[in-house]
């Protein structure tokens, strides 16, 4: 198969990064893989509200840029549209595509990236935002394979803070494990939906455990026979090109939202395995549903949204 890499939010895991590790050594170690696989142009997804009381974070894009690699449009303050109206979204599309044009401007395409890939929960919601990102001469970088990686980030943050190598051993087994399964499952539904192997267009988060792992998961997939191939090329396939014809309030990628649009199920997808790593060096206030409550209602309530919690 062949599959295009891209990442998201290399500033948004601030909030959960455990000892050993600081946002700008996760965008190394994953610079540094993408190098030992020849995989140039990776386009990087990144709200940049952290920036704002950190600026130091916005050097990270220079280091992305400098190694070959693409910035663009994630939204300012990564707020799900679910969350917000329209022109409040629109506005957050705006103030960070000030922010990163100095980088986003030396990107062969203009993307944007809805955050969370939710692309509204309102047909309303959905046009206006489509009609704004057209006429502003924006392309829609959908996701169409990931592995639920942001579940793993409580479990290893808590690890991390107990010094529990047994659990952390653990854990990069199991991320290892589950990127691969979940590649092999959706692109099984892929394959039954569609008759053929589309291009992937794979999503990994700049976390801690994605620093540490994503070499092998690289090697997992080169061994499985995958091809690395750039966002643009990905892209051209049809199947990428269009939006699904289907508006939801549920957590759901481009792959997923076609399974439920034709009424198909997907193998272990959301993985059963994230609920059993939730269980790893439990604390309290640290579980994986307070840590992203903790997060993402934090994200809401700065933007005057109305919290709705994710729903697979």
């Amino acid at each position: 198969i062949k599959i295009a890499i891209t990442v998201d939010d290399s500033f948004l895991e601030r909030h959960a990064v455990g000892p050993g590790h600081t946002p700008s050594t996760v965008a190394e170690a994953l610079m540094a893989a993408f190098a030992r696989h020849s995989i140039s142009g990776v386009y990087a997804f990144s709200g940049t509200a952290p920036a704002d009381h950190d600026s130091d974070l916005l050097r990270i894009l220079d280091q992305w840029v400098e190694r070959g690699h693409f910035v663009s449009n994630h939204t300012h303050y990564h707020a799900n549209l679910n969350w917000i109206d329209a022109v409040h979204y629109i506005r957050d599309i705006e103030k960070t595509g000030e922010l990163i044009e100095r980088w986003a401007s030396q990107s062969p395409t203009r993307y944007f990236r809805y955050a969370m890939d939710n692309w509204g929960n309102t047909q309303d919601k959905f046009e206006q935002v489509s009609a704004y990102l057209s006429s502003n001469k924006y392309t829609t970088a959908p996701i169409n394979a990931w592995f639920y990686d942001t579940d793993f980030i409580a479990p290893h943050y808590r690890a991390s803070l107990s010094k529990d190598e047994a659990a952390l051993q653990y854990l990069r087994k199991t991320f290892i494990e589950t990127a691969l399964q979940q590649l092999r499952v959706q692109a099984a539904a892929a394959r039954a939906m569609f008759g053929r192997d589309i291009s992937y267009i794979w999503l990994i988060h700049a976390t801690p455990l994605a620093a540490e792992c994503i070499g092998e998961i690289l090697e997992g997939f080169a061994t499985g026979g995958a091809e690395f191939i750039g966002l643009d090329e990905a892209m051209s396939d049809p199947i990428n090109g269009q939006p699904v014809p289907l508006v939801t309030h549920r957590f759901l990628n481009h792959i997923q939202k076609w399974a439920t649009v034709r009424g198909l199920s997907i193998d272990d997808c959301p993985p059963a395995i994230v609920d059993e790593i939730d269980r790893i060096c439990p604390m309290a206030g640290l579980s994986k549903p307070e840590v992203m409550t903790k997060v993402f209602k934090g994200i809401c309530d700065e933007v005057g949204g109305f919290w709705i919690p994710r729903t697979n």
